[in-house]
């Protein structure tokens, strides 16, 4: 059985975007079709990404999925964070995008989520997606660079803690998927 991490940049729900991700659905088993709203969980127009990201699936992609929310582990138990685990860990497709790398790494590092994306990535009885993009994909190493800190607030340059999700693979890496972005000017 087939199992896929898939990372990229920026552009995750563009136009240009959507034959990769009919490609990436096209072959999928039953299971569910997961969106983490994590990574802009922070963001006060949360709900409208949410909405848009449902959108573009369904409308260009031709695939529904849903969003599972978990922007604040604070406001959650440990049962409830055990639930939303157990949902990642059985998705048959699991995506998360845009929004703050060191924010995203944070919430899910006080949960049992990275674990449960791990055994995602290795486990050969199933077929599996796990698709990360942009400040998703910043995390997915075992160090994340906390975009936001450095290039809004000013913090010198550092690490911060990632998912780790390279372990299991025998990957000791950090991603940085659009290094090489103009968007802003100058």
């Amino acid at each position: 059985m087939s199992r896929l991490l898939v990372l990229m940049g920026s552009g995750e729900t563009t136009p240009t975007m959507v034959t990769p991700h009919q490609r990436i659905l096209a072959g999928l088993g039953s299971g569910e079709r997961l969106v983490l709203d994590t990574p802009y969980g922070f963001q006060e127009n949360a709900d409208e990404l949410s909405a848009r990201t449902l959108e573009y699936f369904a409308h260009n992609v031709g695939h529904a999925v849903d969003v599972l929310s978990l922007r604040d582990t604070a406001a959650i138990g440990l049962v409830e964070a055990e639930v939303l685990a157990t949902r990642v860990a059985d998705a048959a497709w699991v995506f998360a995008g845009p929004g703050s790398p060191s924010y995203f790494a944070r919430q899910l590092l006080a949960t049992p989520l990275p674990g449960a994306l791990r055994r995602r990535i290795v486990d050969p009885e199933r077929a599996t997606v796990t698709v990360f993009a942009s400040a998703a994909a910043c995390s997915v190493g075992e160090r994340a660079i906390p975009v936001y800190e450095l290039y809004k607030v000013g913090e010198a340059p550092h690490w911060r803690e990632g998912l780790d999700l390279f372990r299991p693979l025998g990957i000791d890496a950090v991603v940085v998927p659009h290094y090489d972005n103009a968007e802003g000017g100058t």
